[in-house]
């Protein structure tokens, strides 16, 4: 809703970078909120940690209400049926390469433990710090670019991810290699949802975003208990070495997909007739 709400906020040619900043504030909430909660709940019990929470909210709802411009709604009458927004040039693929990326992402991400473990590093405190900082320079690095070189710097982070995937294959036992890779991987897929949901958006247009979006949420959980689930049965049958393979494999595909469909990937946000 978030995404959806930011893009009509703005011109066209502004979607990538509204979309980035908002993705950008979840991702700094996720890495800040996650350590903080905890430390609050060691040193003050788990209660002061929900307590916490609920105040937020409704200072969040104040803000929300004081500070955010009000769009009209859009009767029932007025909105696309899901099936006709699915069915929208371009819609299609783009919830292609998000099922991928994130069934991707999620193979190895959601096991990284082992991962690293097997290549003889066993802080993974230290592997997921370097993914989420560099999540976040990626984020920052696509609101730059996403809204003029959407399908270049989308084809840009699915090699990138790529890379960093064979790095791990190939060369994880070495700590300089495996912190690379994770960084590099983490810079690109801290941008790619950014670019997917611009693409989608673009595809979609403003009337209909909300309810695109809404599809394309389906399809990032999908892809993530997909990922999760893949990756735990690759992990138990052939080891942990085994999981960026599968990664790489599905990324090509989302990268096969990204080049051979120019149409739902344009050029640059607002790009299209």
């Amino acid at each position: 809703m978030l995404a959806g709400y930011a893009a009509r906020m703005v011109p066209a040619a502004r979607r990538g970078r509204a979309i980035a900043i908002v993705l950008a504030g979840i991702t700094l909430a996720l890495c800040a909120g996650v350590p903080a909660g905890t430390a609050l709940a060691a040193a003050a019990g788990w209660r002061a940690s929900f307590a916490l929470l609920a105040v937020l909210a409704l200072v969040l709802t104040g803000l929300v209400r004081w500070k955010v411009p009000a769009f009209p709604g859009d009767g029932s009458g007025n909105r696309a049926p899901l099936r006709l927004v699915a069915r929208m040039p371009g819609i299609r693929s783009v919830l292609v390469v998000t099922g991928l990326l994130l069934t991707a992402h999620q193979a190895v991400y959601t096991y990284i433990a082992p991962v690293a473990a097997r290549a003889g590093f066993g802080r993974t405190s230290l592997v997921l710090f370097v993914f989420g900082a560099a999540t976040v320079a990626g984020i920052w690095l696509t609101g730059i670019l996403a809204d003029r070189h959407l399908r270049t710097t989308l084809c840009a982070a699915l090699v990138l991810i790529a890379a960093a995937m064979l790095g791990l294959c190939l060369a994880a036992s070495i700590p300089a290699v495996l912190l690379t890779a994770v960084a590099a991987w983490g810079a690109a897929f801290g941008g790619a949802p950014t670019l997917l949901q611009a693409a989608l958006i673009d595809a979609s247009g403003a009337a209909a975003a909300d309810t695109a979006t809404s599809i394309q949420t389906t399809v990032y959980n999908v892809g993530i208990a997909a990922g999760s689930l893949a990756g735990g049965l690759v992990l138990g049958r052939a080891g942990p070495s085994a999981l960026p393979w599968v990664t790489f494999a599905l990324v090509a595909g989302a990268l096969a997909t990204v080049a051979g469909r120019r149409g739902a990937f344009p050029a640059s946000t607002g790009g299209r007739p």
